[in-house]
């Protein structure tokens, strides 16, 4: 006798992106950032706007919650086996920050390549738990354009990876909405709502 362990989470997962519309507004969250540091990073000096950015991060949370509310979902959604794992999905993030710091405090010009690669990769996850290609381009698109770019330039493109970060977003975000858009109404019990 076989048990089948995947179909329990795939409904789980299934139900979990439905109540949470995919976070969609994460992403969006994330669009209105790199945008805000493209503004910042040409009209602020680079320490200032640096810091700005950091301090900034921790509005991306609160509006995707936000802007996912807009769209119909429930970032607090609750799922008794995912919603661990989505928290510690989450809380990596925290771990970044190392990182980032030292790249501002050594190697300032490359704080946006820094901040593109390591928050871009924190949704690859994401793609597995809501199914989502949207997702998954979103964090392999921005390892892949903005490395390219800054190997090609031999630059640390310091004013344009906001831009080319902006640009993978908004293609997210267009992905994971059409997702959303063919995405049938689920049928199971609702749960955590």
């Amino acid at each position: 006798m076989t048990l089948n362990l995947v179909d329990p989470l795939d409904t789980e997962r299934r139900e979990l992106a439905w109540l949470t519309r995919k976070g969609v507004g994460m992403p969006m969250a994330g669009l209105l950032y790199w945008l805000g540091m493209a503004v910042m990073l040409r009209v602020l000096p680079q320490r200032t706007a640096l810091v700005a950015a950091f301090v900034l991060t921790g509005l991306v949370f609160p509006v995707g919650a936000a802007l996912t509310r807009l769209a119909g979902g429930n970032l607090f959604a609750r799922s008794r086996v995912l919603t661990p794992l989505a928290v510690q999905l989450a809380a990596l993030q925290l771990f970044y920050w190392p990182v980032a710091i030292v790249v501002f405090r050594t190697q300032p010009e490359w704080t946006p390549f820094t901040l593109a690669i390591l928050f871009g990769s924190h949704f690859l996850p994401y793609a597995w738990l809501y199914q989502s290609p949207g997702y998954r381009f979103l964090a392999v698109s921005i390892g892949v354009v903005v490395t390219a770019a800054v190997l090609i330039m031999r630059d640390p493109l310091y004013l344009t990876i906001p831009i080319l970060t902006a640009a993978c977003y908004a293609i997210a975000v267009l992905m994971v909405r059409r997702e959303l858009a063919a995405a049938p109404l689920p049928r199971f019990a609702s749960y955590g709502r």
